[in-house]
């Protein structure tokens, strides 16, 4: 049996970091496309155990794990997580290759499930602004675990998926709210905070576009760890934060462009003021700002260097000259509606 599995990216419109501080977050999912594609032969191995064969297209990596060499790898990768929960590893370093990431999906799914045994190939892809804000390891966890549901005919329980997919993601960044996984599952535009039922949101044709800076110098566990370093939970700037998504939700429900606009602003001074833009960015942000347009970086930033990822930008047309004067590349934003679809293909 194949699967064909198609997952969307992700854009946070408000609501990076403070999210995990309580604040509610506007996330859309977006038509850039992750794409995970399984083969499933049950042989019989010499142990009766699963093997595995990964391709990573974007990484031009093709690997194959007996059961043995899988499991050796996950207890690896556990025990860096554990070093780095008492704070005696960075989080980056808990997982080492990108292969890791599949890795650790395929166990914690092996953990609930069992994974049948025979030869399981897995081909991953993803879209050219991958690891630049657009929520990459969660449509690579999603469209792992969704092709497993439906490989072992399990009824896909969304908790289920989710919190394997928080787990997993958890060890990337260090915490995980679940804000990632959760948008590309369901798809369209979503409000989500912690302890709050998700609420969907409807779609508004706004003109938006997304501006690739380049990929952060440092990861977003990095750039969580320093948020968590310099505020606290109690810090007043996550009541600055509550607010600005209270303002945005409610200038999207009424189609209030200049509202919308306003908020996006604020949004990006407080992301400023929490040290995750580089001054690069925050200089070509202000440049639009003062053409007219509105614009914020959109993911977690980076501490580092003078990349940060994605920037959302809304005006009436394309923020070519801006874009143009510093090199970026620019895409309009489309909304992905439907989110994780799965083919079975016999």
């Amino acid at each position: 049996m194949k699967t064909v599995c198609t997952t969307p990216a992700k854009l946070i419109l408000t609501g990076e970091h403070s999210v995990l501080f309580g604040a509610p977050a506007l996330c859309m999912a977006v038509a850039l496309d992750t794409v995970c594609e399984i083969d499933f032969n049950p042989l019989e191995t010499a142990d009766h155990q699963p093997f595995l064969e990964i391709e990573l297209t974007d990484f031009n990596q093709k690997m194959a794990y007996p059961y043995l060499t899988w499991q050796k790898r996950v207890t690896h990768i556990e025990s860096r997580y554990a070093l780095y929960e008492k704070n005696a590893l960075a989080i980056q370093t808990v997982l080492q290759q990108p292969v890791d990431l599949v890795l650790l999906t395929l166990q914690q799914f092996h953990n609930l499930q069992r994974l049948k045994p025979g030869h399981w190939q897995i081909k991953l892809r993803s879209h050219n602004l991958s690891g630049k804000g657009l929520g990459s390891s969660a449509s690579i966890i999603i469209s792992l675990l969704h092709s497993l549901f439906v490989h072992h005919q399990i009824d896909i329980s969304e908790i289920d998926l989710l919190a394997l997919a928080q787990q997993v993601e958890s060890r990337q960044h260090g915490a995980s709210s679940g804000l990632d996984p959760t948008t590309v599952f369901r798809g369209g535009l979503l409000r989500f905070q912690q302890g709050v039922p998700l609420q969907q949101l409807t779609h508004q044709n706004f003109n938006a576009w997304v501006i690739d800076t380049g990929k952060p110098s440092s990861t977003t566990g990095q750039a969580v760890n320093h948020v968590h370093h310099h505020f606290t939970h109690q810090s007043a700037i996550w009541q600055d934060f509550k607010q600005v998504a209270s303002n945005m939700e409610s200038a999207w429900d009424t189609s209030d462009a200049e509202r919308l606009n306003q908020a996006i602003r604020d949004n990006q001074a407080l992301l400023e003021h929490i040290g995750v833009v580089p001054d690069k960015v925050k200089t070509f942000i202000q440049a639009l700002h003062k053409t007219g347009y509105s614009a914020k970086i959109c993911g977690a930033g980076s501490i580092s260097g003078d990349q940060a990822g994605v920037v959302l930008c809304i005006g009436p047309d394309a923020p070519s000259e801006v874009c143009e004067a510093y090199g970026y590349d620019y895409y309009p934003l489309k909304l992905n509606e439907t989110g994780s679809q799965c083919e079975v293909h016999h």
